[in-house]
């Protein structure tokens, strides 16, 4: 396990996790999952760091256990779409007993909440696809609240239901105003509703671990986080502003993950064969190993493919970005080297900003967002 302290965050790595699986929960269509031994594990080691040596300890008592209980269910579902006050009512008697659950190494109650979250994010889904079968009633008078962080969870089913309907009217009503016709409206709605569900079922055992954690770290205070490992060799390149690999950021488009940026002076623009847009199809590892499809993967575990060793080969099977789904594939090898990745450095700036008779100077720092 390394374990790294950074200005107001702490960075919990560990080297070893996989994602442990149990029964589907019912009717969801989504295999249940369930923590593993060494994520509970970790889950201890992380409180006895943070009510010991955090800048601000605070015990893991029923107070703090209360804390992380209504930062998870805001983690999950801040708006209120998803979980029916049945729900959380089934979940309440451990609200104050999760620092308890955590010492015994016992994560049943954090998975137990997000299967159940799941489920009912399948039903809601479901629900809005067949919404789009219908048509809407424009003329009737009602109105969709966006902002629903402060409503009461719903009793039942129905009232869901009838918050999804308006949800999805006004999806509709948005692309109907911006020109779209009503077969093409449909279609898109069906696609990026189906594309949602789709990402929610690639999560894995440490999303939901990094979710609950990171309840409770901030829960501390807003500037503490739990890093799954992925996430804290993530955090390492973006601190170091360098990684070894091909010097591409990438992206999802749809099932495929696309160039997004080629960084200047890595392989990927040395060798001249990528361009932005271009869709990978299968990565291969080596000058001949096996090419593997990642089509529908993930976007971190095509990175985790393509990212590798200095002076490492990887192949990439690329679909060109202005060729349709049939076009024809071409294959690219390049050898990993170290990319300096400058441009996603912290910037500053300073811009002058009217405000009436008076010029003010306003500083602004821009933050990079590194995939």
């Amino acid at each position: 396990m390394s374990l790294r302290k950074y200005p107001l965050l702490i960075a919990l790595a560990l080297t070893l996790t996989s994602a442990a699986w149990a029964k589907p929960a019912p009717d969801s269509g989504q295999i249940a999952l369930k923590s593993t031994p060494t994520q509970a594990q970790t889950a201890v080691l992380a409180a006895r760091f943070l009510t010991r040596f955090h800048y601000k300890p605070e015990p893991l008592d029923a107070r703090m256990s209360a804390q992380i209980f209504d930062r998870y269910l805001d983690a999950l579902d801040a708006d209120r779409l998803f979980l029916l006050q049945t729900d959380v009512d089934k979940f309440a008697t451990m609200r104050d007993k999760l620092g308890d659950a955590i010492y015994n190494e016992d994560l049943t109650a954090p998975f137990a909440i997000y299967n159940v979250y799941i489920q009912r994010v399948t039903e809601r889904t479901n629900f809005s696809r067949e919404q789009l079968k219908h048509d809407f009633d424009f003329a009737k008078d009602e109105s969709y609240q966006y902002q629903r962080e402060k409503t009461p969870w719903a009793k039942t089913p129905d009232e869901l239901n009838d918050v999804w309907r308006k949800r999805v009217k006004n999806d509709w009503l948005r692309l109907k105003l911006a020109g779209k016709k009503d077969a093409d409206i449909r279609s898109t709605l069906d696609k990026r509703y189906a594309n949602y569900m789709d990402r929610l079922r690639q999560l894995n055992s440490e999303d939901v671990f990094q979710t609950f954690m990171n309840a409770y770290a901030m829960a501390i205070e807003p500037h503490t986080n739990y890093l799954s490992p992925r996430s804290a060799e993530n955090f390492d390149i973006a601190m170091k502003l360098s990684l070894e690999g091909i010097g591409a950021v990438l992206q999802r488009d749809e099932d495929y993950t696309a160039i997004r940026e080629i960084v200047p002076g890595g392989p990927a623009a040395l060798s001249g064969k990528i361009k932005v847009g271009d869709r990978i199809l299968s990565v291969g590892q080596g000058e001949a190993g096996a090419l593997t499809d990642v089509i529908g993967w993930r976007l971190d575990d095509v990175v985790d493919k393509i990212r590798g060793a200095k002076d490492t080969t990887v192949r990439l099977e690329i679909l060109p970005a202005d060729a349709g789904p049939d076009g024809k594939h071409f294959t690219v090898a390049m050898v990993r080297k170290k990319v300096s990745i400058e441009e996603q450095a912290a910037k500053s700036s300073v811009i002058d900003v009217k405000d009436g008779e008076v010029s003010r100077k306003i500083g602004v720092i821009s933050l990079p967002t590194l995939l």
